[in-house]
């Protein structure tokens, strides 16, 4: 069973994917348990096993994917926050340092 939820380096290696690279590998991985997780928490599945776990067993299977982004590409969430992102004036910092004190009992 042990040997079942471990990524060895020839499973990274046969992996087109990450094109032989651990940490493309690590990343991928990494997205999908927390992928899995967020799934989880929103109640739309419910989890056998850890998150982590599953994340290994697809990357073994060659179900993983990474996509890159080439410089100067956003992806649509980073256009969405840039946008709703207020310009900070000195107006808005003394608004959000008055906000902290109260907030912080300062």
């Amino acid at each position: 069973m042990a040997e079942e939820q471990r990524v060895y380096l020839d499973d990274i290696y046969a992996n087109e994917q990450c094109q032989g690279s651990v940490f493309r590998a690590v990343v991928m991985m990494a997205q999908e348990a927390r992928f899995v997780n967020k799934q989880a928490t929103q109640g739309y599945i419910t989890l056998t096993k850890k998150p982590t776990t599953i994340a290994m067993y697809k990357f073994k299977e060659g179900k993983l994917s990474i996509s890159e982004k080439k410089a100067g590409e956003q992806s649509d969430n980073e256009a969405v926050a840039v946008a709703a992102e207020p310009e900070m004036t000195s107006e808005n910092v003394a608004q959000v340092s008055a906000a902290a004190d109260d907030a912080f009992g300062a």
